[in-house]
């Protein structure tokens, strides 16, 4: 018989259900109020419940062993009414809560493993640990609270209503039990506090004065929204849209016969071949050709890797422009330092003389903006002046691949781009799965972030280490064993250095070299962080990490996320 997890609801909404889970099916269990979790509880009734309260994970199959770990809730988790700071060893018979007084289950497994000592029962663990009512807890049914508890995660629309409860309870109580009015008065004033401080945004723990007001360590950031933080792998190519062709870049011969028959090169560059380039309006543009002439000419394309996050728990997905569609963004020509590019004249479409230049007087050129395309050969017939086009496309990019890679998985999703911003560095792309994916929260304060608020980076910079796993192929039709990188998000911390708007306001200068930005004290990311969240240090995405200065000082900037969350509706253009 398969062995499955069950889970035995005592009280609460759930009360007297049971809900199974076969082994094969999970590995780790979220329990909480999103509908992402596994266990889901009512996001209305069971508000003591933080949305992404508590994980149980399976650390062995045979025989089965089980730990369980708080993720960062409002109200902790307890274990046989012991509440736990860290991952804890869970086993069948278990009793679990969901917060003091909150909701209660017994974990089991069915099958019953055999030779399983149960643990001990404590007395009274029949009861809830507080009544219904929460009107006459008693020393034992609350643990005692430590000096120094870790900073907790944000609630998300919950709070205030347990905070009135609370309220109301207590006015309760002080009107039955006159006798101890002065002590119910304390109590009254605390849980008032309590929720003015709601009220204005900030939560602090009651009777703790060592608690700071309430908000997220990067620790508990990378732990609640880890897994929402995705790998991005592409690979795209430029094609014409008349021919369907991929395009290329015109190189010209270095090599030629000189008036004996002999090879020599036509300039001093240890190089066949020579980018060609076309003077326009004072700049370089790249001459570009549908045919690859035997593989002399360069493919315009690249391969690439960044990051991304979740943002609905349909599997929507925000990350940079540059990362998505590379053809919307600066080219990197990648040629060998001082190798030399010959340059086309073009007069009246007509090849004039070529002329020697630098590979440092390689144009800073976007491949979706590209002015000139030959279909097939460069002559005068052939030259496209795709300048000349008032709407439609003559070429656009195509992604060969777009792949994502939740953290610690090696199995890639394909993805498809979802929609482009066309004034700043976001796309946001889509994947397809038939169950729901843990989302992030996102914090729109353009208006209000400030110089030197924190921030915590998550993402997957080229320069941290690779982890590589291997699995062996069951497919009797592909018997080779597979090895794959397995991400495994890099976090970094620091704070808003400055804010950088890229419009002009009153008395100020328009920066249009940075664009609209926030300029970052993180420096340990680098590239194949770009598309990567900028949390606030409330776990709620301000920004998207874009990029970097490749020299020192190492200068790091993200893009506001208001410009992400534009993509994910229709407004009209002002």
């Amino acid at each position: 018989m398969e062995r499955r997890v069950a889970i035995h609801h005592l009280n609460a909404s759930k009360s007297n259900q049971v809900e199974e889970f076969p082994f094969q099916h999970f590995k780790e269990m979220t329990i909480g109020r999103d509908p992402s979790c596994e266990v889901k509880y009512d996001p209305d009734k069971d508000d003591l419940i933080s949305r992404r309260h508590a994980k149980i994970v399976i650390e062995k199959e045979e025989p089965p062993e089980f730990s369980i770990s708080d993720l960062g809730s409002r109200n902790g988790t307890f274990i046989n009414k012991q509440r736990i700071f860290g991952p804890a060893k869970l086993v069948p018979g278990d009793l679990v809560q969901l917060g003091a007084g909150g909701p209660e289950f017994r974990f089991e497994v069915d099958p019953p493993i055999a030779g399983l000592v149960r643990p001990t029962r404590l007395a009274g663990a029949g009861q809830s640990a507080l009544s219904p009512t929460r009107e006459a807890p008693s020393d034992a049914a609350v643990p005692p609270v430590p000096t120094a508890l870790p900073p907790q995660p944000p609630p998300v629309g919950v709070g205030k209503a347990t905070v009135e409860r609370m309220l109301a309870e207590t006015r309760s109580h002080t009107r039955n039990n006159m006798l101890v009015g002065a002590g119910a008065l304390v109590v009254l004033i605390v849980a008032t506090s309590a929720f003015l401080y709601l009220r204005k945004g900030n939560t602090t723990i009651i009777n703790n004065p060592t608690v700071k007001a309430e908000g997220m360590t990067p620790a508990q950031i990378a732990s609640t929204y880890g897994d929402s933080v995705v790998l991005v792998e592409v690979a795209w190519k430029l094609v014409s849209i008349e021919s369907g062709r991929q395009i290329y870049q015109l190189y010209a011969p270095n090599v030629i016969k000189d008036s004996k028959g002999k090879l020599v090169r036509r300039w001093n560059v240890d190089m066949d071949y020579l980018p060609v380039f076309v003077p326009v309006d004072g700049n370089l543009e790249p001459l570009l050709t549908t045919e690859d002439a035997d593989g002399k000419n360069k493919a315009i394309g690249e391969a690439a890797s960044g990051s991304g996050f979740v943002i609905s728990s349909d599997g929507f997905i925000l990350t940079n422009r540059h990362v998505a569609a590379g053809w919307f963004s600066t080219y990197d020509w990648d040629e060998p330092f001082g190798a030399a590019p010959g340059v086309i004249e073009v007069k009246g479409k007509k090849v004039k003389t070529l002329v020697l230049i630098s590979n440092r007087d390689f144009p800073s050129w976007v491949p979706a903006n590209a002015k000139y395309l030959c279909q097939g050969s460069c002559d005068e017939d052939s030259v496209r002046d795709l300048s000349a086009m008032p709407s439609g496309k003559m070429i656009d990019g195509r992604n060969d691949y777009l792949d994502v890679t939740f953290a610690k998985n090696r199995i890639r999703i394909p993805a498809k781009t979802a929609r482009v911003s066309d004034h700043a560095d976001v796309a946001m792309i889509k994947i397809d799965l038939p169950r729901s994916v843990h989302k992030t929260e996102m914090n729109d304060n353009y208006n209000t972030i400030k110089q030197g608020d924190p921030i915590t980076v998550l993402g997957y910079p080229g320069a941290s280490p690779m982890v590589v796993g291997g699995v062996a192929s069951s497919d009797p039709l592909n018997r080779k064993e597979n090895w794959k990188e397995i991400p495994d998000p890099t976090l970094s911390t620091g704070n808003i250095a400055r804010t950088v708007r890229g419009e002009a306001g009153l008395n100020e200068a328009t920066i249009s070299r940075f664009g609209d930005v926030y300029q970052l004290t993180v420096n340990t990311t680098g590239p194949g962080n770009s598309g990567g969240p900028v949390f606030d240090d409330h776990g709620r995405v301000v920004g998207i990490f874009t990029y970097g200065m490749t020299r020192p000082p190492f200068v790091t900037f993200a893009v506001p996320i208001r410009y992400g969350m534009e993509l994910m509706g229709v407004t009209p253009t002002k």
